[in-house]
């Protein structure tokens, strides 16, 4: 049997109750370590969530979880796990691929769902061994007043085809922002929930080119999904960015939070209301870079973000799930740290009014 944590408790602005300490257990090995090492109490958590996506269905993320520990990621191994999970992992085949003309079916759901606030939008396509796939964006409609004021903001999810959190998690929000009044009279939204479709349906990291997509941004590259996706930036003046990542290397939540001042401002309590499902690391060094409190101020080269043409710098925030957690909690805490960051905005601009 797996070790059981003990994991302390803390109290949340979140109103429900939650399950998360709001601090993750301890430190792994840096992101350059071969073999990434997990404690006794962390593996333990991993085959409670493991355990957690079984029940709900989720059989793609086990496998790609389990698959991990399999070929040797991890200090820990396949038979490290209750038999029950081995045998569940057993059931699910060598390989598995999804659909991405569901996920744009899923899109298309979403548009019927917003009644009217966010419309689908084909943006470019890819070609791919004889396939073509269309790159899709939700963006909410012109409002019909010309003295209404909206800031513009980029939502961008599934860079990286394994990490199917953010993407599901853009298309929670757009529902959840589709039913906010307050939320749909103060932004122009463009969702981006997918930038990676061939990645995505093979479950890895890169696209059909074999290329990680985060390190080919701005830097005159030749790939299909980056052409579109620097067009579509040149084409609009966002203020803020939000992106949606996950890390296998990481026990807790963090975020990127670069360019304006602001960015920081934001992905704190963004973080902090997000921690109500899913710890916080508080490593001192994560993803290679300085952090604290599960902030990081830098980027690494190549990767997608804002463009700075208007007044003022955008603010440009990435929030990062640790994508051992189960499918559900780090789908809960991305949209729940997307709509933090919303109305955090609006605090901020509230009290620059009174400055």
């Amino acid at each position: 049997m797996l070790p059981q944590p003990i994991i302390p408790s803390r109290t949340f602005f979140i109103s429900k109750p939650t399950l998360a300490n709001g601090l993750a257990l301890g430190k792994l090995s840096g992101n350059d370590a071969r073999v990434t090492t997990l404690t006794p109490e962390q593996l333990a958590v991993v085959g409670r969530e493991v355990e957690l996506m079984i029940g709900e269905g989720e059989r793609d993320e086990v496998w790609r979880v389990l698959k991990m520990f399999d070929a040797g990621r991890f200090n820990f191994g396949l038979s490290d796990f209750p038999r029950a999970i081995q045998a569940e992992f057993s059931k699910l085949g060598l390989s598995r691929r999804k659909d991405y003309a569901a996920l744009v079916e899923s899109c298309k759901t979403v548009e019927r769902q917003a009644s009217g606030a966010l419309a689908l939008q084909t943006v470019g396509e890819i070609s791919h061994d004889g396939q073509v796939f269309p790159l899709v964006k939700l963006v909410t409609k012109p409002v019909a007043s010309p003295y209404a004021v909206q800031v513009p903001i980029c939502l961008v999810a599934g860079v990286h085809g394994d990490e199917p959190d953010g993407i599901l998690a853009a298309l929670e929000f757009a529902r959840r922002f589709a039913r906010s009044p307050l939320l749909v009279s103060n932004y122009s939204l463009t969702i981006y929930p997918c930038v990676n479709p061939v990645g995505y349906e093979r479950m890895t990291r890169e696209n059909g080119n074999g290329q990680d997509l985060n390190r080919e941004f701005f830097r005159e590259s030749r790939e299909e999904e980056v052409a579109v996706m620097e067009r579509e930036l040149h084409a609009h003046e966002f203020t803020g960015f939000i992106g949606g990542h996950s890390d296998f290397e990481s026990f807790g939540l963090y975020a990127y939070a670069t360019g304006a001042v602001l960015s920081e401002r934001l992905a704190k309590p963004a973080l902090f209301q997000a921690s109500g499902i899913i710890p916080i690391n508080t490593d001192a060094v994560i993803d290679g870079h300085s952090a604290e409190n599960g902030i990081i101020n830098q980027k690494f080269p190549g990767s997608l973000g804002p463009l700075s043409k208007g007044v003022s710098e955008p603010f440009d925030i990435t929030i990062e799930t640790p994508n051992l957690f189960a499918l559900s909690k780090r789908v809960e805490a991305q949209a729940i740290a997307f709509e933090t960051i919303l109305h955090e905005y609006r605090a901020v601009a509230s009290e620059a009014m009174y400055l």
